[in-house]
Parts: structure tokens; C-alpha cells; sequence
């Protein structure tokens, strides 16, 4: 990703490494948590749609709880609130792990988990503008972000083997006791701050809940930047669309191979962009030829590729898609940090109805028309045109407005 001057920097940062150990760790427990409740609901009911349902739950609650609950990451300290949710996170997780806990109240719990995780996450990203010097700002949102791909990516691995190994409350207990290695990461090494936009009135309070929606969709560069990372939402068909695709191939084997390449080629990605271009100012200006990049392999599904080609033009994409890391430290480094919290709820609500609802839109559309590729390439010439929208307003606001300021 990064030099390995940049990562010692990085890593001996106390405050950045405190956040960074800990979200790495929790990344995989909540890996093992998602595996293991799926296992349990499946032993339980002996019911797929039961089983598929539960790990749905998994990116549901965010899209309410993101803007309902990442002011409280601007209303009180950043540091308080994200100590506070981790531990509410370990007694519930801890709770699921006791034997013989009715599914149901399982189920509530886990959705509870989830929900909380949102303002920890607002709070989480708020602070790294603070934590890191602005010249180490955007290796650190690249180290995190690749840290929690391999986390994913690792978890899930292991994920199966422990289930199996011990019990899925095994692995319950584990995740608990990240999210337990987390509060105590958080309290002894990060600074305490006050909080960035301090606890006012109901009425104020909904006032500027509404102020930061309107500075996201007034602001030029906040705008644009939000367009060209919702773009994900068309970049996922792929991964959506796996199994059919991989059936179409003749090659049902390779699922878990077009699953994991998005995650893998986005590491790679982020690591050769970070190594080739070493100032963010050209990292910024590449975001727009990156995004376009990262839709166009897309498009050649329209000359029904085999496998080979599939996962050459997998790969393509998903390492183009490593604009997102510029794109995601430079969207921040224009926020007010009075408004970052807000600002991450709604972000990340927007990013997560934009994943699932692009994936779920080419299911409808490729049983519709009765052709995968077809669906792809589609997807890809409409994201190539919004792709390059995006890119034309971002470059426009870039030139037009002083970087390290905004009209609020």
C-alpha cells in the first residue's frame, strides 16, 4: 500500500495505531459473529430463507441508524462516544454468546450491535482528521481501508474452520472480546477532545441535521465526490450477479473466486496507487479517470468473455476502484469537522442503498431480458455516462474552489 517508512510512521502514531489494532480485530470477530449466528439460525430452523434473512440484517440497520444516530459523534466527544458504543457492543455480542439464548432475542441483539456501530463508525472517521498530520492523513484512510478488506477477507476464512472446530458461541465470545480490546485501545491511547459541535437544543439539533444534509448536496466538491463514490452501487453488479454469471461459465466452481477478487484487485489497487503517486493532490486529480476505469471492463461483457477474460476484466475494475480511498480522505478533508459525524451517517447510508440496490436492480433486470452479460454490459455504459458527470463537476469545483476551505 504505502512505503514502509510511511506504515512505522504510520504505526507510531499511538492514537492512529490504537484505532487502527482495533478495528482490524473487530473486523474479523464480526466476520466470525456473521458466520456463526448464519450457522446457528440454519441448525435452529433448518430454514434457508431464515439463514439468508439474518445475513441481510447485517446491512440493514445501518441504513437507518447512519443518519439517525452519527450526530452523536458531533454532539460529544469523539472519544467518549466511540468507548461507550464498543462496550454496549461487547455485553450484547457477549449475550448472544450464552448457550441456550432464544433465537428471537438473538436476532434483536444483533440488530441492536449493528445500530450501535454507526455512531462508533461517525466518531471513528471524524477522528482521524485529528489523530494523523495532515501530510500522513491520506496513508492512513489507505492503511485502514486495505487493513479492513484483508480483515473481511480473513475472517470469513477462518470463519468456517472455527465454527465448525468449536461452536458458533466460540466465536460469539471472540467477537465480544474485540469489541472489549477496542474500548481499551480507544481509552488509553487516544487524546481526549472536546466535543466538535457541542450538545445544543432538540430544535437546533434537527435544524443542523438538515444543515448537513444541505452541505453535502449544495457543496460542489462534496457533491461530486459523493456521486463518483455511490458509483459502487454499479461497480457490485458483478458480485451480485456471481452465481449466475459463474453458472453461464460452466464454472460453478468459481464463485468464491469472482466474490473475492473485488476485495483482493481494491487492495492491490490501493497499494499501487499509493506506491506510483505520492502527492495527494495528484491522487485527487486522478480520482475521475480512476472511477471511469473502474465501469468501463463492464462494458466488454457485451462480447460474452470466458472465464480467463472475466476475471482479467474483474480485476481491472476492482483495481481501478481504489479512487475511493482518495476520493473518501479528500471528501472528509473538506468537511468542517463540526459536521463529520452527521456527514458519515449519511454517506454511509447512501453508499449501503446504493450497493444493495444496484445488486438487487440487475437481478430483476438479468432475470428479465434472461441474460447476465447483457445486464453487465448495460450496467457498465450507464455507469461509464454517470462516471463521467461526475468527473467533469469534480474537476470544475476543484478548479474553481481553494481546497483547504468551504462555503458552509
Amino acid at each position: 500500500m504505502t512505503s514502509g517508512g510511511t506504515i512505522r510512521a504510520l504505526v507510531g502514531n499511538r492514537e492512529f495505531r490504537g484505532l487502527w489494532i482495533g478495528s482490524t480485530a473487530s473486523t474479523v470477530g464480526d466476520q466470525l459473529a456473521a458466520v456463526a449466528l448464519s450457522l446457528l439460525v440454519f441448525e435452529r430452523t433448518n430454514s434457508p430463507a431464515w439463514t439468508a434473512l439474518t445475513w441481510s440484517l447485517t446491512l440493514l440497520p445501518s441504513l437507518v441508524s447512519g443518519p439517525l444516530l452519527g450526530w452523536l459523534a458531533d454532539r460529544f466527544p469523539r472519544r467518549t462516544v466511540m468507548v461507550c458504543c464498543a462496550w454496549v457492543q461487547a455485553a450484547l455480542v457477549g449475550l448472544m454468546a450464552v448457550p441456550g439464548v432464544p433465537l428471537w432475542i438473538m436476532i434483536v441483539l444483533l440488530v441492536t450491535v449493528l445500530m450501535v456501530a454507526s455512531p462508533f463508525l461517525a466518531a471513528q472517521e471524524a477522528s482521524l482528521p485529528s489523530v494523523l498530520p495532515e501530510k500522513r492523513y491520506d496513508d492512513g484512510v489507505a492503511l485502514f481501508g486495505t487493513s479492513v478488506d484483508v480483515a473481511q477477507m480473513a475472517g470469513l476464512a477462518a470463519a468456517g474452520f472455527l465454527v465448525t472446530a468449536t461452536s458458533p458461541q466460540v466465536a460469539l465470545a471472540i467477537d465480544a472480546a474485540t469489541f472489549v480490546l477496542v474500548a481499551i485501545l480507544v481509552q488509553t491511547s487516544v487524546t481526549f477532545r472536546p466535543a466538535a459541535d457541542p450538545l445544543g437544543s432538540a430544535h437546533r439539533d434537527a435544524e443542523d441535521r438538515k444543515g448537513a444534509f444541505a452541505l453535502l448536496v449544495t457543496e460542489p466538491r462534496l457533491r461530486s465526490l459523493m456521486g463518483m463514490r455511490m458509483l459502487a452501487g454499479i461497480a457490485m453488479v458483478p458480485e451480485g450477479l456471481a452465481v449466475p454469471l459463474a453458472a453461464d461459465l460452466d464454472a460453478v466452481w468459481a464463485v468464491g473466486l469472482i466474490l473475492a477478487i473485488e476485495p483482493a484487485a481494491n487492495v492491490l489497487g490501493v497499494a499501487v496507487l499509493f506506491r506510483l503517486v505520492r502527492d495527494p493532490a495528484k491522487r485527487e486529480r486522478l480520482i475521475g479517470p480512476l472511477a471511469i476505469l473502474s465501469l468501463a471492463p463492464l462494458v466488454m461483457f457485451a462480447l460474452n468473455p470466458n472465464l480467463t477474460w472475466t476475471i482479467a476484466l474483474l480485476v481491472i475494475a476492482g483495481m481501478a476502484g481504489a479512487y475511493h480511498t482518495p476520493a473518501r480522505s479528500a471528501w472528509m478533508r473538506i468537511l468542517p469537522d463540526e459536521y463529520r459525524g452527521r456527514a458519515y451517517g449519511i454517506a454511509r447510508t447512501a453508499l449501503r442503498s446504493s450497493q444493495g440496490g444496484g445488486m438487487a436492480l440487475a437481478g430483476v433486470v438479468a432475470h428479465a431480458i434472461g441474460s447476465v452479460t447483457a445486464t453487465l454490459a448495460g450496467a457498465g455504459a450507464i455507469g461509464l455516462l454517470l462516471a463521467g458527470q461526475a468527473t467533469v463537476a469534480w474537476n470544475r469545483a476543484r478548479a474553481r474552489t481553494d481546497p483547504n476551505t468551504v462555503t458552509t
